[in-house]
C-alpha cells in the first residue's frame, strides 16, 4: 500500500536564524483502529436551557449584533481576527485557503487550493508567537492532498486535525484517512475515512471524540470516531443516513467543546431552515431556531456550545455570518464579510504576519 508522507519542513538558517533540521515524518501506522462500537459518556454539564418550542425568525432583514467572544475572519483579501468592540486587526494580507489559531499564541494557515486541488500548495505554515513570519511545517508527496480542518486540544495538547488524500484522481487508488499532528510529538494516523466517490465533508471535535459529516455516493450520514480513530455506534446519533436529495436531511454538524452537544441546519417547512441543538447524552432535541429566509446557502457552522456561527453565502452573493445565540434563540448578522470562527487563543505578538511561501 501506497504510504504518504507528511514532511516536518526544513526551515532554513536564511528564515530562521536557526540552522536546525526537523525529521522526516512519515506515516507509518495505515492501519485503520478497530471500529468497535464505545459507549458514550455520562452526561456533561451545559448552560444550555431545558428543551424548548420552536423559535421563529422570518424577517428578510437581519440586524448587526456583537459576537459574545472574540473570532477570527478569513475573507477573499486576507486573514483578521475581532477580540472586542472596534475595528478587527488584520494579520494577513493575502488571500489563505484556511487559517486557525494553534492555540499557544500562533497561527497555522493553508493557501488557496490546498486540500482540493492536487496542483496547488499543500504545505502548512506555522506563525508562533515567537517567530511570527509563517513559515513551512507541513507537507505530503507530491500529488496528494493535505486539508487542514481546525486545530484543538487533544489529550491536554494542541493539535491539528487533519485529513490526506492519496491518488486523489485515480478511482481505483483513492484514499482518504483522518489525522493529527501534535506540535511536539508529531503525526498519528486514526484510520480511513474516505475512498473513490466517499469521504468527509466536515469535521469537527470536542469531548475526546470527532464527529464527521460523511458522504457516500448519495448518501450522507453523521459519524462519530473517539480519539484513538474508533467508530463510536452512538444510538443518539441524529443523523445515521439519509440520501442528499431528502429534504429533511441533517447537515453542517459541529460538535460543541464538551461533545455532549451537537449544532446542524435541517430544511424547515417551505423554503425554511431550522438550526437543531441536540443532546446526545439524552438524545433528545434542545433547541430548534428557525434561521430567516435571507440566511442564503449555509456552508459551515462553528459552535462554542453557547453561540452558534453560521457561515453562508447571502442571497445578494457576499460571505455575512449569521450569529444566533443557542439560549435565546435571538438571530443576528456579523458585520463584516467572510468566514467567521470562534477565536481560542489571540496573537501573542504585535504586527502582521507574512507567509514565507
Amino acid at each position: 500500500m501506497r504510504k504518504t508522507l507528511l514532511l516536518l519542513t526544513i526551515v532554513l538558517a536564511a528564515c530562521s536564524g536557526s540552522s536546525s533540521e526537523g525529521p522526516l515524518l512519515t506515516f507509518a501506522d495505515f492501519n485503520s483502529p478497530p471500529t468497535t462500537p464505545e459507549a458514550l459518556a455520562g452526561s456533561l454539564t451545559t448552560t444550555l436551557p431545558p428543551p424548548s418550542t420552536t423559535t421563529s425568525s422570518t424577517s428578510t432583514t437581519l440586524l448587526v449584533i456583537d459576537t459574545p467572544s472574540p473570532v477570527a475572519i478569513v475573507s477573499e483579501t486576507g486573514f483578521s481576527v475581532l477580540e472586542g468592540r472596534g475595528s478587527p486587526r488584520r494579520l494577513v494580507d493575502t488571500p489563505v485557503e484556511a487559517a486557525f489559531d494553534d492555540l499557544q499564541g500562533g497561527f497555522v494557515f493553508q493557501l488557496p487550493g490546498a486540500g482540493i486541488d492536487p496542483a496547488a500548495d499543500q504545505r502548512i505554515f506555522w506563525s508562533r508567537a515567537t517567530s511570527p513570519d509563517a513559515q513551512p511545517r507541513l507537507d505530503v508527496i507530491d500529488g496528494s492532498l493535505l486539508k487542514l480542518w481546525g486545530t484543538e486540544v487533544i489529550d491536554g495538547r494542541p493539535h491539528l486535525i487533519l485529513t490526506i488524500v492519496d491518488d486523489p484522481d485515480d478511482p481505483a487508488k483513492r484514499v482518504e484517512r483522518l489525522a493529527v499532528y501534535d506540535f511536539e510529538a508529531g503525526d498519528r494516523v486514526l484510520g480511513e475515512v474516505g475512498a473513490t466517490e466517499s469521504g468527509p465533508i466536515s469535521v469537527s471535535y470536542g469531548g475526546g471524540r470527532f464527529l464527521l459529516q460523511q458522504r457516500s455516493g448519495i448518501q450522507l450520514f453523521f459519524e462519530f470516531r473517539n480519539d484513538q480513530g474508533a467508530v463510536i455506534d452512538l444510538a443518539s446519533n441524529p443523523q445515521p443516513g439519509c440520501t442528499e436529495d431528502d429534504p429533511t436531511c441533517p447537515t453542517h454538524p459541529a460538535l460543541g467543546p464538551l461533545g455532549s452537544f451537537v449544532a446542524f441546519v435541517q430544511p424547515g417547512p417551505g423554503e425554511m431552515r431550522e438550526l437543531i441543538v441536540y443532546d446526545l447524552d439524552l438524545a433528545e432535541e434542545v433547541k430548534r431556531i428557525s434561521l430567516p429566509e435571507a440566511v442564503g446557502e449555509v456552508e459551515s457552522l462553528d459552535f462554542d456550545g453557547e453561540t452558534v456561527l453560521v457561515n453562508r453565502v447571502a442571497p445578494d452573493g457576499t460571505r455575512r455570518a449569521v450569529i444566533v445565540d443557542a439560549a435565546s434563540g435571538t438571530v443576528g448578522e456579523f458585520g463584516l464579510a467572510g468566514r467567521v470562527q470562534f477565536l481560542r487563543e489571540g496573537p501573542g505578538f504585535e504586527g502582521p504576519i507574512k507567509i514565507l511561501s
